[in-house]
């Protein structure tokens, strides 16, 4: 009788849980580390789960980041997965073409600007293209992949527009109902095709200051900006779309009928962290639903660096995360940072640096800095004993040190890292530092001294707190959406008409015009008139 009440149970708990896909292409560890959290967060919540996982960069192969793939509810009552992973390899061509394509070049941005030129926009949209073709071709021409995913009889698919072939891939199979999800905060030709309201005037582009300080030129920029990168990402998705038109002639919309045509978008962005800006009821923020503070303090550190953090009253932790690497730096810069580190021999430096046969560099350093190939991260933000983090300024750092309620100065390298500094600077507990002025030490201890003042502390802290205590919990807000759109499928209540505006409708440039030749007709006929009363008002002079 227990076993029958057990199998109720289950069976009643089971008719309330939907079946999604997770498309999770193996291309970029934040990216891959999203997904694979959203996917988590729906079977801890008793959804049925499957992740499919396109092996692209065999660099990744060994990052485990799924917390617990094929975990049973039962072994003996019900033996149902609630997740489970699909490993999906590239063929004898593709992993010889991934073997040998050209080693990353991002080491140049610790040089030079992120793509802000058409030139520059367009080699990272071929590059990329190109990484992303093979794989996607293969995808599409795997007929026994379509016929297993159709079996499957998912109620939503979840992709990231990163990659736009998941996306591709859920149209082509015309799965029930898609959410977009993405890792970033925000990506312009994305958000512009479901109709989100531009936020040019609310957030600062790339290099941009924001807040009072903004000026003309900062305003220049973030259009300018917004151009680029709006170009660098359609070029992309186009690239991909002709690509699989041509070669394998699947019929596929493109991607804004698909993104509008979804029922959310997903974005990493939290509304008590980001900038303050006009969204849509179908743009949902889930930033922070993985952060998960209790469990970091829980964590033991390895001893060795339970010890450093023992060592000095101030501990200082530098990162510059796990695409650009620290080893890669200019010389300048890293002799910047070590005469910095050598005028404040009371402070103790930890610094991931991923060359451990850099002999030559090691023995430049001081006493007081220990590099780590690698470190806990959210558990060593949660330490009590740091003082500051030194870092990039990617999002998943930005989002770990402001749950962590840590000092931060952000030395941002690319992509979006300039307005994530910007954004986590606004609350009063970070600052934003050039990487062009790392090779200069004074400057560089002045900011690394004055952000060691307890008023920085005090406002990263109040951060946390508010963070941690906001009215809704981005978990349930990330749940109840994707059950929602599961249940519903298709939300075009939520399709605002002004998308189908043209730029001229949109920003009423018609209405502009009209006014203007309105306008300009009254004043010539009103001329005119006063010409005409005029006239007959004077008298003609007499000839003599």
């Amino acid at each position: 009788m227990r076993l029958s009440f057990l199998y109720f149970v289950f069976l009643f708990y089971y008719s309330e849980a939907f079946k999604f896909l997770v498309i999770s292409p193996i291309y970029s560890y934040s990216h891959v580390k999203f997904m694979s959290n959203i996917a988590d967060k729906l079977a801890d919540h008793g959804h049925e789960v499957v992740v499919f996982q396109q092996q692209i960069l065999e660099s990744l192969r060994d990052k485990k980041v799924i917390k617990s793939p094929f975990v049973k509810i039962s072994q003996t009552i019900l033996a149902k997965v609630v997740l489970q992973i699909i490993n999906y390899e590239a063929d004898d061509a593709g992993k010889e073409f991934y073997r040998t394509r050209p080693k990353s070049t991002v080491c140049k941005y610790w040089t030079t600007n992120q793509a802000a030129t058409p030139w520059a926009a367009d080699q990272f949209a071929e590059t990329m293209s190109k990484d992303l073709e093979h794989m996607c071709l293969q995808v599409f021409k795997d007929k026994n992949l379509h016929d297993r995913l159709k079996m499957e009889k998912f109620d939503v698919v979840i992709a990231e527009p990163f990659d736009p072939c998941g996306l591709y891939l859920a149209d082509y199979l015309q799965i029930p109902s898609t959410i977009v999800a993405m890792a970033s905060s925000r990506i312009d030709p994305v958000q512009w095709a479901v109709g989100q309201p531009s936020g040019l005037n609310f957030i600062p582009g790339p290099g941009s200051t924001y807040g009072k300080n903004s000026g003309i030129w900062d305003r220049v920029n973030n259009i300018w900006m917004f151009l680029m990168r709006t170009r660098m990402f359609r070029t992309v998705y186009w690239n991909l779309l002709d690509t699989l038109r041509e070669q394998t002639g699947v019929v596929i919309r493109d991607i804004d009928e698909i993104v509008a045509d979804s029922a959310y978008l997903f974005f990493n962005s939290n509304p008590y962290l980001d900038f303050p800006f006009p969204s849509l009821s179908k743009c949902v923020p889930i930033g922070g639903f993985s952060m998960d503070i209790s469990s970091w303090k829980l964590e033991k550190l390895p001893e060795d660096l339970n010890k450093l953090l023992d060592k000095r009253q101030k501990t200082v932790y530098i990162s510059f995360g796990s695409v650009i690497r620290s080893s890669d730096m200019p010389d300048s810069y890293k002799n910047g940072i070590i005469e910095m580190m050598k005028s404040m021999p009371n402070v103790t430096f930890v610094w991931k640096y991923e060359d451990e046969n850099d002999q030559d560099f090691k023995k430049k350093l001081p006493e007081n800095v220990h590099l780590k190939k690698w470190l806990p991260q959210p558990a060593l933000l949660a330490d009590p004993r740091l003082s500051l983090f030194i870092t990039h300024g990617g999002l998943g750092s930005v989002m770990e040190v402001a749950y962590a309620g840590i000092p931060a100065i952000v030395v941002p390298l690319f992509f979006d890292q300039p307005m994530n500094g910007e954004m986590l600077k606004r609350h009063g507990g970070a600052e934003v530092y050039s990487k062009f002025n790392l090779g200069n030490s004074q400057k560089l201890a002045d900011v690394v001294q004055e952000m060691l003042k307890p008023e920085y502390a005090i406002n990263a802290e109040r951060l946390s707190n508010l963070l941690q205590k906001q009215p809704i919990d981005p978990v349930n807000r990330l749940i109840k959406h994707a059950e929602f759109a599961a249940e519903f499928k298709k939300l075009p209540e939520l399709d605002p008409y002004s998308r189908q505006l043209n730029f001229a409708q949109y920003f009423f440039i018609d209405i502009f015009v009209i006014f203007c030749f309105m306008f300009s007709t009254g004043f010539i006929f009103f001329k005119f008139i006063i010409n005409r009363l005029f006239c007959k008002s004077v008298p003609k002079p007499k000839n003599e």
